[in-house]
């Protein structure tokens, strides 16, 4: 079966063939060989969302790129602006919990407002052994690993780990929509044993990851080699070469490494291998590079779209494939395979190609420049005001899309907002307005998209606080914490050994270091009922003599909100505690609304 290219926006993004005859190629010559500039820098600006594999927003997931940590908000929202990256590759990495570590590669432009969607792979516990026998681990999807004895390390300090060894592994394969190209890692770019830039057919992929019993990362000791198997996607094994490149992902620069070579047996890759990372099997094409810009047949730029880029007359996702997304402005740029007669695509969220344009590549970039068409039904405007609390426009704030794969964060400039994207038409979309300057955001409301124009009308950003506070008074004296000056945050803590009758939530702030206590900690039973049937015992906090108040019965504590992942909880509480140090009796209460981290 023959692949598929694909390209990233204005992050660049090349595509993975499953494989291609030799009479694909057009009778030009090869592009020069590029080496990746990672020197040089430029400033740009990059806005994304985080999900996981059911497209769901991954709230509180740490992202990082350049110098500049973010954490997504509630709807999986991240945004850097303005940030140093190399000009060649800069690397967005994206951390949570119960996932591998996300890595999406970009082709940033200088001073632009880059857009991507960075799907999560959930982590799967394959197997177990011990670290001093070695083992052999089996995936169910047929991902096969094996570890000498005494080859486990430390990944931190590479001291010899002795104890259990857990394996977590996914094999990276794709569905028939492309977007399920948001889970790979990098931007299907590689470098080869020479240092050159390649676009990479891939064969096959894997996720791979060794953690020891108190979940420390693990690698393999210097001088030690395990051994790998990654099936190859049952489209492509018959034109699956007998040896292919071993590549594993630069988790540093984000581009992928050539690293040996592995054999074909029966319908695997196997090779070997130093470390643990993705790995793919996978050939080095050449590449050129590609942009374009997609307007509606008015000339205004389609933000945020999905554009594809595969090889003509092959269908989408052939294998591995990859696609990108526009900018602000609707530019896409990124590499794509040289000699080649590809298709490009504008999507809908719901994976649908709404417009198709072929070109054809040679050994030079190529600038297709503005691409317009009849999108039908698919294309959507967005319009309308935003007043504050004041019933005055709001001069900085944004309106925000969700569900059904219509994640938008929509500027309000001076009251007014107006957005046009692709969309699954006539279908239900969630929308609130916000006002950054008040901190305000107005009340959800539910909007059915119609192809052409939405005039959404006068949205109100005024009700609900976007921002955590937590108030307490300890014998008539309040204090009063309020973010972003202050950090905080609500954790769900889960026992696994303990039933949900017993399951507490923390209230704690995060804005002191390490060796500081909090300005304010306590817990509190119940679940995640909304009422009254909580309560809590103790609270630390400085302001109590020796840190500590405590009471000997439970106090009540009434919850009124409990949001998901991202979201708020808020609640209040009543009553008497003593001071740990002195015995002294206080008269305390305590407001809080902070947003739920887990």
């Amino acid at each position: 079966m023959k692949p598929i290219v694909t390209l990233i926006t204005v992050i660049g993004l090349v595509a993975i063939l499953p494989g291609c005859k030799k009479s694909d190629h057009l009778p030009l010559k090869e592009p020069d060989p590029v080496t990746p500039d990672l020197s040089t820098r430029l400033s740009t600006s990059v806005s994304g969302y985080v999900t996981d594999a059911e497209g769901k927003p991954v709230a509180m997931a740490a992202v990082n790129m350049g110098n500049t940590d973010a954490v997504t908000d509630e709807y999986g929202y991240f945004s850097f602006s303005q940030e140093l990256v190399p000009a060649a590759a800069a690397l967005i990495k994206v951390s949570r919990n119960g996932f591998f570590t996300g890595y999406k590669t970009i082709s940033p432009r200088t001073d632009g407002n880059g857009f991507v969607r960075i799907r999560l792979t959930p982590k799967a516990l394959s197997g177990t052994f011990p670290a001093t026998a070695g083992g052999e681990i089996v995936t169910a999807d047929g991902t096969r690993i094996v570890i000498p004895a005494d080859a486990v390390v430390s990944a931190a300090n590479g001291t010899v780990y002795d104890g259990m060894v857990q394996v977590n592994c996914k094999n990276l394969t794709t569905t028939e929509t492309p977007d399920a190209a948001d889970f790979l890692p990098g931007d299907g770019r590689g470098t080869d044993n020479s240092g050159y830039l390649k676009a990479l057919r891939s064969f096959g992929m894997a996720a791979i990851e060794l953690t020891g019993s108190s979940g420390q990362a693990l690698q393999i000791a210097q001088g030690k080699t395990a051994s790998i198997c990654i099936p190859i996607p049952a489209a492509m094994a018959g034109s699956a070469p007998q040896e292919i490149a071993l590549w594993s992902l630069n988790e540093t620069t984000g581009l992928w490494k050539q690293e040996g070579t592995a054999v074909r047996k029966g319908d695997s890759y196997c090779g070997n291998t130093t470390h643990f990372s993705f790995w793919q099997g996978a050939e080095g094409i050449p590449l050129v590079n590609f942009k374009a810009r997609v307007v509606n047949e008015h000339g205004d730029p389609l933000a945020n779209v999905p554009v594809s880029i595969t090889v003509a007359g092959m269908p989408l996702n052939a294998g591995y494939g990859r696609f990108g997304y526009s900018d602000a402005d609707g530019n896409i740029s990124g590499s794509v395979f040289a000699n080649r007669s590809l298709i490009l695509q504008v999507m809908t969220p719901c994976a649908v190609a709404a417009y198709a344009q072929p070109f054809v590549t040679t050994s030079t970039a190529i600038d297709l420049g503005q691409v317009s068409g009849n999108m039908g039904q698919s294309l959507v405007t967005l319009t309308g005001t935003v007043a504050n609390c004041l019933n005055q426009p709001v001069e900085d704030g944004y309106v925000q899309t969700y569900d059904h794969g219509f994640y938008n964060r929509i500027p309000v400039v001076d009251g007014r907002f107006s957005f046009t994207a692709m969309a699954c038409s006539n279908l239900p979309v969630n929308i609130v307005a916000v006002d950054n300057l008040t901190n305000q955001q107005g009340e959800p409301q539910i909007i059915n998209l119609v192809a052409g124009l939405n005039d959404l009308g006068n949205l109100t950003a005024c009700g609900t606080s976007t921002m955590g506070n937590i108030t307490f008074t300890i014998d008539g004296v309040t204090t009063t914490l309020n973010e972003p000056a202050m950090k905080m945050a609500g954790f769900y803590l889960v026992p696994p050994s303990e039933s949900a009758a017993n399951i507490n939530t923390q209230i704690v702030t995060l804005s002191h270091n390490a060796t500081s206590n909090p300005d304010i900690s306590f817990q509190f039973d119940g679940n995640r009922t909304i009422g009254e049937s909580h309560f809590v015992t103790e609270v630390f906090s400085p302001k109590f003599a020796g840190g500590r108040g405590y009471w000997p019965e439970p106090i009540p504590l009434a919850i009124t909100e409990y949001g998901e992942i991202g979201g708020f909880i808020s609640g209040s509480f009543t009553g008497k505690l003593i001071a740990f140090d002195n015995s002294a009796v206080h008269d305390f209460s305590c407001s809080f609304r902070v947003r739920r981290h887990n």
